[in-house]
């Protein structure tokens, strides 16, 4: 695999620096001196590579979804054609207990989710990427329907919904943290995914229900 150009790597740099700033102080007041400060760069370094905030904030949320759409691979890829076990991981890995790890990350996202209500081009970088992600999910869903281990009519509905659920709870857990019961997201999940879903075998375990 050839080396990444020193460009793309600064561009990154710079990228991953404006979400650590986001995290801490929003959009609005990430300015283009805190960033190169976060990226321990020149503000004149950081205007050499980007025309200005909203191409860092595209770029941050690119490199956000890559790194993610890394970790579901390995994940699914372990999960082999269990279907039921592609979803539980599906959820978990969004929801679980250790779905919150990245918390700047988390916050840059719901930071972004807010800006592409104001601005075009953010919201057709966010809408691309929630329409990877819930292509993923459908076609986990179009899977377990051919191998029944699900009954499901849409699965592009159904994985609407459960993107849905998801991207709600990120919101309340970037700014209402405190409304979530502990350890209940991705079991609360993981039972509206079964009245969706109908699977052959439950996806929580009966220690698991509330």
């Amino acid at each position: 695999m050839p080396r990444r150009s020193n460009t793309a790597e600064r561009r990154e740099q710079i990228a991953r620096a404006l979400v650590r700033v986001m995290a801490r102080r929003g959009y609005d007041g990430a300015s283009v001196a805190e960033v190169a400060a976060a990226a321990r760069l020149t503000p004149g370094l950081v205007h050499y590579h980007f025309r200005d905030k909203q191409e860092i904030l595209l770029v941050a949320l690119r490199t956000l979804v890559a790194h993610h759409e890394g970790r579901l691979d390995e994940r699914l890829a372990a999960d082999g054609a269990d279907h039921a076990r592609q979803l539980r991981d599906f959820i978990d890995l969004h929801l679980g207990r250790g779905a919150e790890s990245d918390p700047e990350a988390l916050a840059c996202w719901v930071l972004a989710s807010g800006e592409a209500l104001r601005q075009t081009k953010v919201r057709r970088e966010l809408v691309r990427a929630l329409d990877r992600i819930g292509r993923r999910l459908a076609a986990i869903i179009r899977g377990g329907v051919a191998a029944r281990a699900f009954s499901c009519a849409d699965a592009e509905e159904a994985a609407a919904a459960q993107l849905a659920a998801i991207q709600g709870y990120f919101v309340l857990a970037a700014s209402a943290r405190p409304l979530i019961p502990r350890g209940s997201a991705a079991r609360a999940a993981l039972q509206m995914a079964e009245g969706l879903l109908r699977p052959r075998r439950p996806l929580v375990g009966e220690e698991e229900r509330s």
